[in-house]
């Protein structure tokens, strides 16, 4: 008589073994040991295209197109976002046990110190490179790495509240808008392009909270998707929020905030139907991660399409095509630290399903 087969338990992994007892436990990991590579991996360059193309938007508003301020604060962007990344895989280790295992492990390699030393030089780079835009950039650069950094951390961990969540994770855009705008000395918290991209990134928010919804609800953390009984309503709750930015476009321009160009930022609707048909089709985390990807080229369609409204010009074109060359790059090699294929909720669906 054939032996019935038993079922595995799903194997999470173990922030406490050690790196050989993981690595036997993991599987292979095609991860560098080479603590450069770890810390660009956890930096997550494709994220760092929200903010440099918010800066770009606001300075090219103000200022024009001076070569070098520009590159300044791209590079100042880039490197604030990656350590508010860093920052954030630090302190949420206890959510990416269940979430992104893969990134606890790749911490772990690093070490603490390696962790906390990447987070200064990023930091001190950026506050350092800022004195050359002056002395109103310095000050937003200011809050800017306030809210990068009690995004995540203690006391004030914003995100632990699903509102004041939403109101950091778009100050990574706004934030860098105005950044761009204070390079002239100015600071113009009344610029309607501020108000639109700034609510954009407030409604994206709740997308990247839709994969993690399992691993987030186990954990105890209350984010826009967990606060709801099951992931259907909070399905429901997203969409009816990723559809108001062009409620409030359409409202801007009508009211005269916006010249009538800005209509053509409707034309990326059909991109929306297309995140929000994904949303409802997903049926596992792994679904969800994989819209999170589409909404997250979706979202840099929406910034980098408002700076061609705004400033229509072949150098605008020329960012355009540079910003999607990167992030393709990145997004192509698999060197983000968010994992879109989740191989353990895979095995682990698939020792169910054989059971």
């Amino acid at each position: 008589m054939a032996r019935k087969p038993q079922k595995k338990r799903p194997q999470y992994y173990d922030s406490q073994l050690q790196p050989s007892s993981q690595l036997q436990a993991f599987g292979t990991v095609p991860v560098s040991g080479h603590t450069v590579a770890l810390v660009f991996r956890l930096s997550r360059p494709r994220t760092w295209t929200f903010p440099a193309a918010s800066f770009l938007l606001g300075y090219v508003l103000t200022a024009g197109w001076n070569i070098t301020q520009l590159g300044i604060g791209l590079i100042i962007a880039s490197f604030v976002t990656a350590a508010t990344n860093i920052v954030n895989a630090y302190a949420d280790r206890k959510e990416d046990v269940v979430n992104q295992p893969r990134r606890v492990f790749w911490l772990d390699q690093m070490g603490q110190k390696a962790t906390i030393g990447s987070i200064i030089v990023f930091y001190g780079f950026s506050a350092a490179l800022s004195i050359y835009l002056g002395l109103a950039y310095m000050i937003v650069l200011a809050v800017g790495i306030f809210n990068s950094a009690f995004y995540s951390l203690p006391p004030l961990r914003f995100k632990a509240h699903p509102l004041s969540s939403l109101i950091s994770f778009s100050g990574a855009v706004g934030l860098a808008f105005l950044a761009g705008t204070s390079v002239t000395g100015h600071v113009n918290v009344w610029n309607p392009v501020l108000w639109l991209v700034t609510y954009f990134m407030f409604t994206y928010g709740t997308v990247k909270n839709l994969p993690d919804y399992s691993g987030d609800k186990k954990a105890g953390t209350k984010t826009t998707a967990t606060v709801f009984g099951n992931i259907r309503r909070a399905v429901k709750f997203t969409t009816i929020i990723l559809i108001s930015p062009y409620v409030f476009l359409v409202g801007l321009t009508i009211t005269g905030f916006l010249p009538a160009i800005y209509y053509a930022e409707l034309i990326l609707t059909p991109l929306l139907i297309f995140i929000l048909h994904n949303m409802w089709t997903a049926r596992s985390s792994e679904g969800f991660e994989k819209m999170h990807t589409y909404g997250f080229f979706y979202a840099i369609s929406f910034l980098l399409f408002t700076l061609v409204v705004s400033s229509p010009s072949l150098k605008s074109l020329g960012v355009v095509i540079s910003a999607f060359l990167w992030t393709l790059l990145v997004s192509r090699i698999h060197i983000d630290s968010r994992i879109e294929s989740r191989d353990w909720e895979h095995d682990s669906n698939s020792q169910r399903s054989g059971a």
